[in-house]
């Protein structure tokens, strides 16, 4: 008897050794070094048919499985996606989730123009960080707080109750057509809590991300994405003051060169999808001189939502052209306009965020040493756009 048990129990050993066998080789087989794109919509809609992997994260302070979620039932009259929730004594409380994202990026000026977009009779801020930021997708469901971890990682439960000020006024004026924002600029390109979302588990890449999860809670009610991008160099070097990772221009062109080799270096061993969403080297940069590459992490978003639900701006035009480009922004969010005396207010507004102490300018050689860098990815984000513009010529001539 004793010989026979120990028989099947090889045998056992024998079939998990080659189940681990055939599934290392399965996910080391993925060329990593050339994974330039993110993987096919048929290998992600084959996680989607059975997506549900972790339902007790919350039990263990693991990362939230989105999947798990039981999807609401959005209310058809209101304009922005909100739902009935049954709260603990029976009763019935209007949850929200945002109707618009402003994605990014930092430095670009997206907090001003959320500050001019809420000046709109419709449209309402979040509890979040400057009435804004929710930092939910990008950093608090992960444990993030920038560079920081902490201990405790946010529900969705939580993400819902920063839009409570639009749920509240919902009720409280009985209409139907306000809406509100997330616009925290990390999340277009901070994917570093990729590796504990469950259906990434075990893989050298991801294949699902916060374009995947946010398409799924969200359900049939599509949201419109705007994101606001800056000339290249112009906004790493903003985000390097800003940040405080040195002090003068002589030190930035220092860091640039230590950051570019660093980044050489990881896409010589790995993708460069798999260095632009790396934590442990996030951390090492001396600069965060990927972030604008914006064409790595567009792609991304473009993989899962259609062209038409994005609204792109320039900060160029939006500095130089506000007033068109927040009627344009308007238009785009199915929003009536605005009297002039209200345009006028929105465009008299004190400038919003700016960085302080920013009094120096780059370097020559800095700036042809970063417009090398980032040719690739300009005429990447030209090409994926088919817009000339975002090849910058006009900030370079």
């Amino acid at each position: 008897m004793l010989r026979q048990v120990k028989k099947v129990f090889l045998v056992l050993v024998g079939i998990l050794t080659m189940t681990f066998v055939v599934q290392h080789i399965w996910v080391t087989s993925k060329n990593v070094r050339q994974g330039l794109v993110a993987w096919s919509s048929k290998e992600v809609q084959s996680i989607e048919k059975n997506p549900c992997i972790d339902r007790r994260a919350s039990e263990y302070n693991r990362v939230e499985d989105i999947y798990c979620i039981v999807l609401p039932e959005f209310l058809p009259h209101l304009k922005n996606p909100c739902f009935y929730d049954i709260v603990q004594n029976g009763t019935k409380s209007l949850r929200c989730l945002p109707y618009f994202y402003i994605l990014g990026i930092d430095k670009s000026g997206s907090t001003d123009f959320h500050n001019r977009l809420t000046k709109h009779p419709q449209v309402y801020g979040n509890l979040g960080t400057l009435d804004k930021e929710t930092e939910f997708w990008s950093w608090k469901r992960y444990g993030f707080a920038f560079k920081r971890k902490i201990e405790q990682r946010a529900t969705l439960d939580f993400y819902l109750d920063l839009f409570s000020p639009l749920a509240g006024n919902i009720t409280a004026r009985n209409e139907t057509n306000l809406v509100t924002g997330d616009a925290t600029p990390m999340d277009v390109y901070d994917f570093r809590g990729w590796p504990m979302i469950p259906q990434n588990e075990g893989l050298q890449e991801p294949r699902i991300l916060t374009p995947h999860l946010v398409k799924y809670i969200h359900g049939q009610h599509r949201p419109k994405f705007i994101i606001i991008f800056r000339e290249p160099i112009e906004r790493l070097y903003s985000d390097y003051v800003f940040l405080k990772y040195g002090k003068d221009p002589e030190e930035f062109h220092q860091h640039v060169v230590l950051a570019i080799t660093m980044m050489k270096e990881c896409i010589a061993m790995f993708s460069r999808r798999f260095c632009f969403f790396d934590d442990d080297l996030l951390q090492k940069l001396p600069v965060r001189i990927h972030v604008s590459c914006y064409s790595v992490f567009l792609k991304e978003w473009l993989q899962v939502f259609p062209r038409s639900v994005f609204h792109i701006i320039r900060t160029t035009e939006y500095a130089n052209e506000m007033e068109t480009t927040l009627k344009e922004a308007f238009h785009f969010l199915e929003l009536p306009s605005v009297s002039p005396d209200i345009m006028q207010d929105m465009v008299n507004e004190d400038r919003r965020h700016e960085t302080a102490n920013k009094t120096s300018t780059v370097l020559p050689e800095t700036r042809a040493l970063l417009r090398t860098y980032y040719s690739t990815c300009n005429e990447e984000m030209a090409e994926l756009l088919d817009d000339q513009r975002f090849l910058w010529l006009d900030h370079y001539s």
